[in-house]
């Protein structure tokens, strides 16, 4: 209704087509139904005819511009956490389909990131993929790594190792500037830059689930001891964004609002570490139950924005918060299927289980790292 109320017109984002054909692709290794993949298959259609024109490169921007303080980005703008997760959509397409043409998109993804976007050298040392083509200078730690992991991925996808050799001093660079609490700033800047500091001070839950997501990406392919220790520290400090009961924090310091955003990275990021932290999956049950119960219109089923103490948001927004749980959900589906009654065996003892116990299987970790 506010949107017809203020004459805002719908949009398509290219951020959620990506979202939905990574989805659409999990639900296919799962059933092996086709319908699956013909939906893969126009979403990703979809994504190859809107993609920034007049750039080397493939990418990708949002429909709407923002500014800031030190900030002035137009719309469909390329944006690297957009064009990464568009490349990690074609890129899973590739894996599981071998299509050439797939292939091809991702090269071409690769060429924007290794040819086009900005690549800061910064003064202490390291280098920071730029958060947008022009108008943004943040160094934003989870778009850094996200088009890192996504380099990492075209090299194990297509044996290039150059890919992976550009991308290592981002890597590092953000490892370099995990906290001792194992935490991460949302962006790094230096004293000489016009940008919001408190607002690249904030550790919130969404943006530390990402981080990890990424770093575990790149651990898949390029198992180190440092990748592995900093998700281990990164992962004990993020469960305690989340309460006992599942419920998500909205950040280290703020309880509330609880965004719908950081309920579907709570069921995503946990559902992949639980390939190597197997008791994270107790963490993704708990999410998800949570979720189901608290961030749904019970109604309709439309999912809320935002629950604050004493009310809530119940806009629905397709990006923001459906794409990203469709997606998080095909992802807790892939890793969890055919596991019903483990999954229930663990939902019977949820409740005398502690956040600590998240982290009971670190040792296994690291002994399966070192063997």
């Amino acid at each position: 209704m506010s949107r017809k109320i203020f004459r805002v017109k719908p949009t398509e984002n290219p951020k959620a087509h990506a979202l939905m054909a990574t989805g659409y692709l999990r639900l296919y290794q799962i059933e092996k139904n086709p319908e699956f993949l013909k939906r893969v298959e126009r979403h990703l259609t979809w994504l190859r005819a809107k993609r920034v024109p007049d750039v080397r490169g493939w990418s990708w921007g949002y429909p709407f511009g923002y500014s800031g303080k030190g900030i002035n980005v137009p719309a469909n703008t390329p944006i690297s956490v957009v064009t990464a997760i568009a490349g990690n959509a074609f890129a899973l397409a590739y894996e599981v389909t071998k299509e050439e043409t797939y292939l091809q998109a991702l090269l071409e993804i690769a060429t924007y990131f290794t040819e086009t976007i900005p690549y800061y050298t910064l003064k202490g040392g390291g280098k920071c993929f730029a958060y947008a083509l022009s108008g943004d200078p943040r160094k934003v730690h989870n778009a850094n790594l996200l088009v890192a992991e996504f380099l990492y991925n075209v090299a194990y996808l297509t044996g290039e190792n150059k890919y992976r050799e550009f991308a290592e001093p981002a890597v590092q660079f953000s490892l370099n500037h995990q906290n001792e609490d194992g935490s991460w700033y949302y962006g790094y800047w230096e004293d000489s830059e016009e940008v919001e500091v408190p607002l690249l001070k904030i550790i919130d839950n969404h943006h530390t689930g990402f981080v990890l997501r990424s770093l575990y990406g790149i651990y898949k392919v390029n198992p180190t001891d440092e990748l592995k220790s900093a998700i281990l520290k990164g992962f004990q400090y993020y469960v305690k964004l989340f309460s006992d009961i599942g419920q998500p924090y909205y950040s280290s310091e703020k309880m509330y609002p609880v965004d719908i955003h950081a309920c579907a990275e709570g069921i995503l990021c946990p559902s992949l570490l639980a390939e190597v932290i197997p008791s994270a999956h107790v963490l993704a049950v708990f999410v998800l139950r949570w979720s189901w119960f608290y961030m749904r219109n019970r109604k309709t089923g439309e999912l809320l924005y935002r629950r604050y103490k004493y009310f809530s948001s119940k806009i629905t927004f397709p990006r923001w918060g459906v794409a990203w749980m469709f997606r998080a959900i095909a992802e807790y589906l892939y890793h969890f299927h055919g596991v019903r009654e483990r999954v229930e065996r663990i939902r019977l003892q949820a409740i005398r289980w502690i956040s600590p116990s998240l982290l009971e299987s670190e040792q296994k970790f690291r002994e399966d790292g070192s063997s």
